[in-house]
Formats: structure tokens, C-alpha cells, sequence
């Protein structure tokens, strides 16, 4: 009981700094909160002996904690494109935005659920609020980019669904940031609705102790249309919750540009067709039982996944 009071007194105090930096016009403020935010999740992994991770988390923030603060303070002396790229880099190392985001995956699937979906959201926040404030648009284009493309390409046919996660969450950066640097009210709109699909998502695989795809074959049907419908939510699939804030950004970022919307879109695409590869492994048990062989097994699964790709694809377009 001791440990679960200290565990939620820990989450509490992460939720209240993201509170307090959404409010905040204050880069030291913010920087402030992000750091508590730091010294809170540090515990919480070292709770659930896994003091490897919580050492590595720490180089890793504190390092580009580091860079944040020469930046900034270097900034207001000498101000130069240098400066506000340096600053770009800490809060891209961060949050994991690609190429900074090699700790990511591999962390968190050495981590609980519990800390995973607070990696994937509280925490993201406080930098978002830094890079809105601090970073021109021009400078965010590229990084943005790279972001959607490793987002989406990386998870497919990975295995383990807290790796998967990691990458989901890595793709939905690109979403994040954009509805920042829209309007308050659109961030909060995509963070709340985001932030639901993926604790009922993690909670989920928690629940039902899930590491890996081949553990979903076996659970009941019912379970398995619930977790799928949760993953298609969370890739933004029409007409699912996790669509109408994707769909809103979108149209406000086609007002100022076609090439980022667009970008966005074809990638979107591909994301939805790992949540598919996932939906169609979970289900795989049934065919398996009708048909022994393997091969025309794996054909027809491609088929199959051709065939909504296409549905998927016609969906965006008309």
C-alpha cells in the first residue's frame, strides 16, 4: 500500500507540472517543470527494479537539459540561428524526435505500462509548450518530417507492442507539435483525446500482461475487437475518435501549406497498415485452424492487408 501512495503522490506531481507549463508563458518556468517532471519519473522506474533505464533516462535529460540552458543563456548575449538550433536539438533529444530517438523504443520496453504511457504523454508536454515558444516554424519542417517518416516505417512487423508503442508515440510528435504551434485549444483538444485512447491502450496490455503480438492470438474475441478498435483509434482511422483532432490540424495546416499536410497524410497511411498487420496477427488463430499450411496462410494475410490498405487509402482521398 506504502508503495502505491508513493507511486500515485509521484504521477500526481508529473501531472501538475504538465498543468503548470501549459499555463506558463515562462521559459524558466517551464524548464523548472520539466526537471520535476524528471525527478518524479526517475523513481517511479527505479520502483520497478529498473535502476539500468532510470540511470540512462537521467544522462540522457540531464545532458540535453545542459544544452537547453547554454542555448538560451548564450541567446540572450549573442543571438544567432546556431543558438536556436542548439536549442531545437536539446528539446528534440528530449522528447525522442528522430534522429535523436534511439533511446526511446529500447527504453521503453525495458519499462512497466505505467511508465511507458507517462513517457508518452505528460512528459512530451512541458518541451512542446518550449518548442512553440522558442522555435521558428521554418527550422521544424525538416525535423517534423523525419519524425512522420521513421514514426511510421519503423513499426512495421515489430513484435513487441511496447516498442510499437514507442514508435506511435515517436509519429504522433509531428501531430503534437503541429496542434502547439496552431492553438492552445486545438493542443489540448488532440493531447486529451490522444492521451485517453493511449491509457485505455496500455492499461489494456496491463491488464492482460501483454509484451508481445503472439500473446494476443489467444485471447478471447471480444477483447481482441476492443484493443484493435483502441490501435486503429490511435492511428487516426476514420470514423474513430482519434481521427477528428488529426482531421482538424489538418485543416488548419492546409491553409498555410500543402507539402507538411500531405507528408502527413501518405504517412498516416502507412502507420494504419502496422495497426492492421497487428489486428490481422491477433486474429490469426482462426485461419491457422482451418488451414495447416503456412504459406497459403501468409498469402492470404497479404491479401487481406492489401485490401484494406486500398479501403484506408480511398478513405483519405474521397
Amino acid at each position: 500500500m506504502k508503495l502505491n501512495t508513493s507511486k500515485m503522490m509521484f504521477i500526481y506531481v508529473i501531472f501538475m507540472t504538465t498543468l503548470i507549463s501549459l499555463s506558463s508563458n515562462n521559459w524558466l518556468t517551464i524548464w523548472i517543470m520539466m526537471e520535476t517532471a524528471l525527478f518524479m519519473l526517475i523513481p517511479l522506474m527505479s520502483k520497478n527494479k529498473i535502476n539500468d533505464q532510470s540511470m540512462k533516462y537521467f544522462i540522457i535529460q540531464s545532458t540535453s537539459s545542459y544544452i537547453l540552458i547554454f542555448s538560451i543563456l548564450w541567446n540572450s548575449l549573442n543571438e544567432t540561428n546556431l543558438n536556436s538550433l542548439m536549442t531545437l536539438i536539446s528539446l528534440m533529444i528530449k522528447i525522442g524526435m528522430p534522429p535523436f530517438h534511439t533511446w526511446k523504443p529500447m527504453m521503453m520496453s525495458n519499462l512497466g505500462w505505467t511508465e511507458c504511457l507517462i513517457l508518452s504523454t505528460l512528459i512530451k508536454i512541458p518541451p512542446m509548450v518550449l518548442i512553440n515558444s522558442l522555435i521558428d516554424l521554418k527550422m521544424l519542417i525538416l525535423p517534423l518530417t523525419m519524425t512522420l517518416m521513421v514514426g511510421s516505417i519503423s513499426g512495421i512487423n515489430q513484435l513487441n507492442l511496447k516498442k510499437l508503442m514507442a514508435y506511435s508515440s515517436i509519429f504522433n510528435l509531428t501531430w503534437m507539435t503541429s496542434s502547439f504551434l496552431l492553438s492552445k485549444k486545438i493542443s489540448l483538444t488532440f493531447m486529451i483525446i490522444y492521451s485517453m485512447l493511449n491509457l485505455k491502450t496500455m492499461f489494456f496490455f496491463k491488464l492482460n500482461n501483454l509484451i508481445y503480438t503472439n500473446q494476443m492470438m489467444h485471447m478471447p474475441l471480444k477483447m481482441k475487437l476492443v484493443m484493435n478498435l483502441n490501435l486503429l483509434s490511435i492511428s487516426g482511422l476514420p470514423p474513430l475518435s482519434g481521427f477528428f483532432p488529426k482531421w482538424i490540424i489538418l485543416n488548419e495546416l492546409i491553409k498555410n501549406s500543402i507539402i507538411l499536410p500531405s507528408i502527413m497524410v501518405i504517412t498516416s497511411v502507412i502507420s494504419m497498415f502496422v495497426y492492421i498487420q497487428v489486428n490481422s496477427f491477433s486474429f490469426s488463430n482462426f485461419y491457422m485452424k482451418k488451414k495447416n499450411n503456412k504459406i497459403f496462410w501468409m498469402k492470404n494475410l497479404s491479401a487481406i492487408n492489401l485490401i484494406i490498405l486500398i479501403a484506408v487509402i480511398n478513405l483519405w482521398v474521397y
